[in-house]
């Protein structure tokens, strides 16, 4: 009659008392080796999270071989990352330059992780008192490839709009308030490069879908330091977005107010500039401690 001893060491990849001591002295022989193997192990998710920082941090798509020249990499283990990072989704590839971009999976995972933090953060109660002063909607946002995402918002309580905007939700960069204003504040090379790639997609018959309309319209935000969406993404939605300015004047987000457009017309907005600046003042300060 089986035991349930006699069972839980046949089946739990127990050894026997005999052949576990000699497995025992196997491994006492090869003491370096299984720190050899934790070494190696550290060292490939180092170079892992090395390789992702450098193309997160970059301004500018990449190219493999800047990796490997900057992390002095061997050209082998520089592809193969590479090439798992952008099967996987962490890590994409320019349709056609082939060089590299944060992928969608990595974009996932930094703003799971961002707003997770933010919003128990001192960036969410600055918005959370901006929203209470304004008794109007505010949302911070970024760009990201190509793209407007939304890094936190807070809505104001008499918000009678059901937008279901939530973090990390996307919104396009020729319609919307934060869009236009990081399309007008971007260096003029990478203006150039956001522009070639946008759609001038219709979503209202407010929508400015001229390249030369467009590019007046950038022109007057890089003069004012103020953007607005006049009805242009949504049916009855104005925004208004200003600038967050770090200290080296690189822009680090943008912070915008949001409100249906028969309470809050661009006149109307204009009157709660000054608020949103001083708010965007307070946000550099924090994201330069914070370094995001």
């Amino acid at each position: 009659m089986r035991t349930n001893l006699e069972f839980d060491q046949r089946t739990s990849g127990i050894a026997p008392a005999g052949q576990r001591r000699k497995g025992a002295d196997v491994n006492q022989h090869h003491p370096l080796k299984s720190i050899k193997e934790r070494e190696h192990r550290l060292g490939v998710t180092a170079r892992s999270f090395a390789v992702l920082e450098h193309v997160a941090g970059s301004r500018a798509p990449v190219d493999v071989l800047d990796i490997i020249a900057s992390l002095k990499l061997p050209k082998a283990t520089a592809y193969r990352l590479v090439d798992w990072f952008v099967t996987q989704g962490y890590l994409s590839r320019e349709p056609a330059r082939r060089r590299l971009i944060i992928g969608p999976k990595f974009t996932n995972l930094a703003f799971g992780a961002l707003s997770s933090s933010m919003r128990h953060d001192t960036p969410h109660v600055v918005l959370q008192r901006l929203v209470h002063t304004l008794n109007e909607t505010c949302n911070i946002g970024t760009l990201l490839n190509g793209e407007v995402v939304y890094l936190d918002r807070v809505e104001a309580e008499h918000w009678p709009l059901r937008l279901h905007y939530t973090v990390g939700s996307r919104v396009p960069l020729h319609c919307s308030a934060i869009g236009k204003l990081f399309l007008a504040l971007a260096a003029a090379p990478r203006r150039r490069r956001l522009l070639q790639s946008l759609e001038l997609r219709r979503f209202t018959d407010s929508t400015i879908t001229d390249s030369a309309r467009l590019e007046t319209e950038l022109r007057q935000i890089r003069r004012e330091q103020v953007s607005f969406d006049r009805e242009e993404y949504l049916v009855g939605v104005v925004c208004m977005a200003v600038p967050v300015i770090g200290k080296n004047g690189e822009m680090l987000a943008a912070l915008a107010i949001q409100a249906p457009q028969a309470r809050m017309n661009v006149q109307i907005a204009r009157r709660h500039l000054p608020a949103l600046q001083h708010a965007a003042a307070e946000l550099a300060e924090i994201f330069q401690e914070t370094g995001p």
